[in-house]
């Protein structure tokens, strides 16, 4: 399924991500289970700043945003971690970008 590369959350936002960090694309798609949790853990998360040069900006208890060097973009989340992905995902990748079903979280979740 298409989503907006700038609202991906968990799974699908961590599966954009390895594919921005040079991921092959079969190989995640046959190893979901696999992919790094960048979006909710800082040991992923934390050397994507200094790898990609991105800035966070904490406005509130609720919203961060991030932006990476010379882009213009400044993708916010609910938490730090969510913003660094978003903004790596939007500077490397189409606006939108095609989720495995399998990553997909059910509504009202």
């Amino acid at each position: 399924m298409k989503l907006k590369t700038s609202e991906l959350t968990g799974k699908a936002l961590d599966y954009a991500v390895a594919i921005c960090e040079g991921w092959d694309l079969d190989s995640l798609i046959e190893n979901l289970e696999n992919i790094p949790e960048y979006s909710t853990e800082w040991s992923e998360c934390g050397p994507l700043i200094t790898e990609y040069s991105t800035e966070l900006t904490h406005w509130n208890e609720s919203e961060w945003s991030s932006r990476m060097a010379g882009c213009t973009s400044e993708p916010s989340g609910e938490t730090p971690q969510i913003a660094i992905c978003r903004a790596i995902a939007v500077a490397y990748l189409d606006e939108e970008i095609d989720i495995p079903d399998e990553l997909l979280e059910p509504e009202g979740k």
